[in-house]
């Protein structure tokens, strides 16, 4: 399919007009657009947004935006595995290059490998591999029934067993090699114990914090999903967003036993709700359809983050580079690398310092002596140091 790049043109500025706190270059393969374009669009983008690209790393971006959040490349298994599944011969040790040379130059580099029948006994090892690399993190994405894919899912799907065996793999790789790992695609939560457990759970937000826009600007609720529920060539994103059809996805009608009345229901979603091969619209994750549900998961407690330490010396610090305010909307945000943080009013004024290039501690907390306790404008600091929002500047 020829790709008109006017037409991607005015759909990155849409998306850059719609203020999206993160957004994702995926394709197709966006390294075919070349580092040029591609750092147009990062200039652009980076400017409201975090701005993530994944590509399969067999086209060597030679000046790639620093700007640039993050890079996802796939490494789906060693040597011959990664090359069988690619369907390229040589692709893994391409990859493998251009990885090494993206860490070389100071990128965050995730590795996103899917997993399927062909490589369910390699996670252990690709996540060895991933951390000599220089890896900031591993995400594995189950194989989905979805585009191309689903017209070979019996060779691809990974059983039940095969599941298991690759999530014993992954916490044991998470744990060996001191690398964050986790699921990039929606896993039921009763399908193994241990994914409650091991903090091993993810849900992908589709359809509540997130979407999928195709090269033509049609919108999606994510990117295995073929419902369009607008353009954005034609529409404003938030109008589509807040469009009454998606509630035939977010009113949970079309969710079926064993996951009606399930404790986890509204945190779980049922895995994945796409599947081109079982249904045109929605429908509870395949795993569940077919072997039932294993194990039934307590309602998750209410995540505390933990208080962040406040040393007894007051600290020097800047913005991170990726730090942005987006004040658009009603809720107020931060946005960081990877993170998105609601603040309330005080925080907004905070930041808004930080951002014009306040850099003493010292300075917020006189600053606002008559509204805001020191104690607290000290709490916010470190809030910001653990998000990665500030960076600490030693003496």
């Amino acid at each position: 399919m020829k790709i008109d790049r006017t037409v991607i043109d005015r759909i990155v500025m849409s998306i850059f007009e719609s203020w999206i706190p993160h957004v994702y270059l995926i394709g197709g393969e966006p390294s075919l657009l070349g580092s040029n374009r591609l750092n147009d669009y990062i200039e652009l983008l980076s400017q409201r947004s975090s701005v993530t690209i994944v590509t399969n790393a067999q086209i060597y971006l030679e000046d790639l935006s620093q700007k640039l959040a993050c890079i996802g490349v796939p490494i789906h298994g060693i040597n011959g595995v990664h090359d069988f599944l690619t369907g390229k011969n040589g692709s893994f040790m391409t990859a493998k290059k251009s990885i090494e040379r993206y860490v070389a130059r100071g990128f965050d580099v995730r590795c996103i490998p899917v997993l399927t029948k062909t490589n369910f006994d390699q996670i252990y090892d690709i996540i060895g591999l991933a951390k000599q690399l220089g890896m900031e993190s591993v995400f594995v994405d189950r194989y989905e029934d979805g585009g191309i894919g689903s017209l070979r899912s019996a060779e691809l799907k990974p059983s039940l067993e095969q599941f298991r065996i690759a999530l014993g793999q992954m916490i044991k790789g998470r744990d060996d090699f001191g690398i964050p790992v986790g699921w990039g695609t929606a896993i039921p939560f009763c399908l193994d114990e241990r994914l409650l457990t091991e903090n091993m759970y993810a849900d992908c937000g589709a359809g509540i914090t997130f979407c999928a826009v195709n090269p033509h600007g049609q919108v999606r609720l994510c990117n295995q999903s073929e419902r369009i529920y607008g353009n954005i060539l034609n529409e404003r994103m938030e109008a589509i967003w807040h469009k009454p059809e998606l509630a035939e996805f977010r009113d949970l009608a079309w969710v079926e036993k064993p996951c009606t009345g399930c404790a986890v229901l509204a945190d779980c979603m049922c895995g994945c709700k796409v599947d081109a091969n079982h249904s045109s619209t929605f429908c509870i994750d395949y795993a569940v359809r077919e072997n039932g549900r294993f194990c039934e998961p307590n309602a998750l407690a209410q995540k505390q983050n933990a208080t962040p330490a406040i040393p007894n010396e007051l600290r020097h610090f800047r913005a991170n580079r990726y730090a942005r305010l987006n004040t658009q909307f009603k809720e107020k945000y931060l946005i960081t690398r990877y993170q998105t943080i609601i603040l309330d009013e005080n925080s907004v004024s905070l930041m808004k310092l930080i951002l014009s290039g306040e850099t003493e501690e010292k300075s917020l907390i006189d600053m606002f002596v008559d509204s805001v306790d020191a104690s607290e404008v000290r709490r916010f600091v470190s809030i910001l140091e653990q998000v990665e929002a500030i960076d600490i500047v030693k003496e």
